[in-house]
């Protein structure tokens, strides 16, 4: 798990005023915050909407797990931090089939609409070129349908880099001591 998208829950629980007597409760009551923090996350990564990104690729990345005598909650997603914080993103990326590509692909019409990458606009038909805009160099990736010359229609525009702005998903502040308040109760629950 990448630490730098992690929160680090054992101060919150030390400023909670809890005192536990051994290693194992404490480990114990550790396990059972990250997982409630880890739920809020998941909750919060579910009600982005039901893009595959959210539901299945930040979601199912989150977990909880011990290290170096804490619990560390976060994600594996190569994107879940610079989602969380925003940030620039330049070519080539990190992501998947991103490696050893000059541009970003800004989805635009059709594409747009249907959630298209390029190899899905060459699955729908479309034979896709470049063109580049004399005035400022601005590329573009523009489609043709079928064999015959016909229109083009814009479907991506080319970038090497966008500023993509913050959508945070992993609880912080009050709602981040809410869950670690809750997580603590459910650990006191136990020991009745």
């Amino acid at each position: 798990m990448e630490r730098n998208s992690a929160f680090n829950i054992a101060a919150k629980i030390e400023a909670a005023g809890v005192s536990l007597t051994s290693n194992q409760a404490v480990a114990d009551m550790l396990e059972i915050v990250g997982e409630e923090v880890a739920r809020r996350a998941r909750r919060n990564a579910r009600g982005k909407g039901g893009r595959r990104f959210w539901v299945q690729d930040i979601m199912d990345s989150i977990h909880s797990e011990a290290y170096q005598g804490g619990q560390i909650v976060g994600s594996t997603h190569v994107a879940a931090a610079h989602k969380q914080f925003g940030g620039e993103i330049s070519a080539p990326g990190k992501g998947e089939g991103a490696l050893h590509r000059q541009y970003l692909t800004i989805p635009a019409g059709a594409a747009r609409q249907n959630r298209w990458d390029t190899d899905k606009a060459k699955a729908a038909g479309y034979k896709l070129f470049r063109v580049k805009r004399k005035s400022d160099g601005a590329q573009f990736l523009f489609g043709t349908r079928g064999k015959a010359k016909g229109p083009a229609e814009l479907l991506f525009i080319l970038k090497k880099s966008v500023f993509q702005k913050a959508d945070p998903w992993f609880p912080m502040g009050a709602e981040l001591e809410a869950a670690v308040k809750k997580g603590i109760d459910l650990y006191l629950s136990t020991l009745e």
